[in-house]
């Protein structure tokens, strides 16, 4: 086998020299680098997985709070579109409220004007049956003087009768 290796142009003694001093920095590079640069791929691994984790979550709460957000904003429009419809029922119940007061008090004065009209009316009337009773014995004595009290008295009561039935 060393005649191989001489032919090859190899030497043997060399070959083992070279063995030895690969398998010595072998086990220099893999205690002082090895480790070093493994411990830091390890570190980096693990630093990169928990940024990984924190993003995810964050991920996470940023879509909790979104869809809470939305819930929020669904419910404060709930809330909205209810006291708007409260207050369109407010004003209406005020409105109907308004009008049956203001319908009152315009019944109100038109019986009060119905009343003062049928007083005045009897007043007119009442001024207009004294004033007719009055010129009906004018007109009644100039005609008839002979007749005496009692019978002129009846005789304006009679036709005062006569003109309240007509």
């Amino acid at each position: 086998m060393s005649e191989m290796l001489t032919k090859l142009g190899i030497d043997w003694r060399i070959f083992i020299a070279q063995l030895i001093n690969f398998l010595i920095l072998f086990l220099i590079l893999r205690t002082f680098a090895w480790k070093p640069i493994s411990a830091t791929l390890e570190a980096r691994r693990a630093k990169i997985a928990k940024g990984i984790n924190i993003a995810k979550d964050a991920e996470d709460k940023w879509q909790s709070i979104e869809k809470e957000k939305n819930d929020i904003l669904s419910e404060a429009r709930k809330e909205a579109h209810k006291i708007i419809d409260d207050a369109k029922q407010k004003a209406t119940i005020l409105k109907e409220e308004k009008l049956r007061m203001a319908k009152t008090e315009i019944d109100k004065q038109i019986t009060e004007a119905k009343e003062m009209l049928v007083g005045e009316r009897q007043a007119t009337y009442t001024a207009l049956k004294n004033d007719l009773a009055i010129l009906i014995t004018k007109a009644t004595g100039k005609i008839i003087k002979d007749l005496d009290a009692e019978t002129h008295k009846k005789l304006i009561d009679e036709a005062i009768k006569d003109l309240e039935t007509a």
